[in-house]
């Protein structure tokens, strides 16, 4: 069976939904009681705004997305694109199903006319990291903090 990519219906909305909480405590390490309804707000948002969900499935099952959406670099103003999300369920993981959903995005991306697509991701998420940088993608800023 092949992997079908394409928009989120709402049905599928729903269970990305569904997994906001999860999705954020695997991308940050932080556990949090409201993770599931900061994410929801934030994609309610970006969708508002014009972001959609690329999905993948195989057989009618969500397999995982992107969420392909828009920022503006902080120094030129230019807007560009900006993966907000990006999600693959634990039984679908090691099967390339991120890779072919990253390189579905980057061309929905092309085709809306971006030329310079970003996203961030936390430094302890290496095997996220060599994916992005597999796919071409190059570490262009460091966020530090510091408590105190």
């Amino acid at each position: 069976m092949t992997i079908v990519f394409d928009r989120a219906t709402e049905g599928e909305l729903i269970e990305i939904f569904d997994y906001a909480g999860l999705n954020r405590q695997e991308a940050t390490g932080i556990t949090a009681d409201n993770h599931q309804e900061e994410m929801i707000k934030a994609y309610e948002n970006s969708i508002h705004h014009g972001a959609y969900f690329l999905v993948a499935k195989k057989a009618g099952f969500l397999m995982g997305w992107v969420l392909i959406d828009k920022s503006s670099d902080w120094f030129t103003g230019e807007e560009i694109g900006w993966i907000s999300d990006v999600y693959v369920k634990r039984e679908f993981r090691r099967q390339e199903v991120a890779t072919q959903l990253l390189e579905k995005s980057l061309l929905h991306f092309k085709h809306l006319g971006y030329s310079d697509v970003r996203l961030n991701v936390f430094s302890f998420n290496e095997s996220a990291i060599r994916l992005y940088e597999k796919l071409g993608f190059q570490d262009v800023c460091k966020f530090m903090r510091i408590e105190i």
